[in-house]
Order: C-alpha cells, then structure tokens, then sequence
C-alpha cells in the first residue's frame, strides 16, 4: 500500500469521529510520523510504499482514534512553536492559541535581553517556557508546576531541545513556596478555565482524556487562578513587571475588573479566530 492510498483508507476509516478538516490533518500526521517525515516531505513521499508491519501499527492507532484517545498521545508527541515536544496522559496537550499568546510575550520584550527574567506558571508540557527560552536563548527563565507526572515530562522536554529551565514543582496555592522565587519582569500563564458548565461541550478527546487538574476551573471560583497569579505578579514583579494570561473568553471583563481592583491596567487580544483568549496587565 502506497503512502497516497494509505490516507484514503485511514481517512475512510475515522470519517465518523471527525470533520473532513480534521480528517485530513490527523491522517497527514499519522503517516508523516510513520515514515519519520517532516510536513515539508508530504508531497514527496506519497508513491511510498508502507510494510504490513507499518499497517498493522496504523491499524492499531486508527483503533485507539476511534475510542476517543488523541493523536498527540497515541504518537506521543506534539508540535509547539516548530518544537517536537513529548507528551502523555497527564500532561496537557499545547494549543496553537498558546503559541499566540508566547508570540505576544516576546514582541514585548526589551533589550538587553540577558537581564530578563520569566516565569511560568503550571508549565504542563513546559511548552511555554522552553518556546521562549529558545526565542530568548539569553533570558532566565523559570517555570513552577504542582503536577509530578507534568514536570517530569517537562524537564525532560527542556533536556530533549537544549534549554537551560530553572523548573520548581509548586503548589501555586502555597503562598509559603514563592519565597524561594525571585522577581521577575514577565509572569505568564495557561491556567485551568474551563467551566463546569462548558464540560459537555468538550470533545470527548478532551473530556475523557487530558488531565482535568489542567483543564477545569474550581466550581466555586472560576477565576480562582487568576486570583492566585495575580497575587504572585505583584509580590515578585520587577518595577516595570508585566503579566501574561491566555483566559476563558467568557471572562474577559471580568479579569480585567480583577486586574484593576489590583491596581493594574490590563488589555485584552483575541486569537486568529476572533475570540478574546489574551490578557496583558502592567502596574503604571
């Protein structure tokens, strides 16, 4: 079976799990990853022939997309910022609306850069703080997470793509902790905001399989993050400190009554698809 009639049968085969877009995207994924290709080489390698032993693991895969399981863990990878970064169940999967808010991040930089210091915060995958640190090779930059399993993946991640990470495992709710923490002129996050009320409207790949301590929101207090980071920004912020968030677009008013009972000015970005995803704050 050639490469070429490979993606029809895959697409055939997870048709009823996902729209045509989709279909297209997870089947060029499978197979690039088969045959240890980069997306440069699709075209390239279509009149390749794939061996049984590479169906069968196909097979296999198409099985586990078919129960719900997501691409990223079956192939045990994702791309971040033109970054392979590894990941499994317990590590949040990185989003292309994340990569929007660390471009955001680094257009606000300043020089000279060796004297910047960045924190993240919930690092998850580490996706975040190693994207910047390989933009801003000269910055120091740390990362905290409460998750084991997710800084474990983390660190592994910064070894992996040579970046020298400063990772803490914190629980952010610890305010005892930040005292080991120095200050910082970028303090940037991708906290948990998905709403109890939202949950049926996620696809069940989401739902049923990333981490749940990442994705949703205390019940009581959907901002209760929020609350928490910027709280942390103002006692470790540097004199001209900013705060980066990516939010729930449903609370951007909100966060941002939040930031300016703080004390803090803040403006709002929507992401490529017109939805209010990004907070910036500073303190005058």
């Amino acid at each position: 079976m050639t490469v070429q009639e490979a993606a029809k049968w895959i697409i055939q085969k997870i048709a009823d799990q996902y729209d045509q877009e989709e279909c297209a995207a997870i089947t060029r994924e499978l197979l690039l990853f088969q045959l240890k290709s980069e997306p440069k080489d699709w075209i390239k390698i279509q009149r390749l022939n794939i061996a049984d032993k590479g169906i069968e693991t196909l097979t296999q895969q198409i099985n586990r997309l078919k129960k719900g399981e997501p691409l990223q863990y079956i192939l045990g990878e994702a791309w971040f910022c033109n970054l392979r970064f590894e990941v499994g169940p317990g590590v949040l999967i990185p989003r292309p609306e994340t990569e929007e808010l660390v471009e955001w991040v680094i257009s606000h930089c300043r020089f000279p850069v060796n004297e910047l210091r960045l924190l993240d915060v919930g690092t998850g995958s580490g996706c975040i703080a190693i994207a910047l640190k390989k933009r801003m090779k000269a910055a120091s930059v740390w990362a905290i997470e409460k998750s084991q399993e997710a800084i474990e993946q983390a660190r592994n991640n910064a070894k992996q793509l040579g970046t020298d990470i400063e990772f803490l495992q914190m629980d952010l709710f610890d305010e005892s902790k930040w005292e080991s923490l120095p200050e910082f002129d970028f303090t940037i996050s991708n906290p948990p905001y998905i709403t109890e009320k939202e949950i049926s409207e996620l696809a069940k790949q989401v739902r049923y399989h990333e981490p749940s301590l990442a994705l949703f929101a205390p019940s009581q207090d959907p901002l209760a993050f929020y609350r928490k980071i910027t709280a942390l920004f103002l006692q470790k912020r540097r004199k001209t400190g900013q705060l980066f968030f990516e939010i729930n677009p449903h609370y951007a008013e909100e966060l941002i009554k939040l930031l300016e009972e703080n004390g803090l000015q803040g403006e709002v970005k929507q992401d490529m698809q017109g939805k209010k995803r990004m907070i910036r704050a500073w303190h005058d």
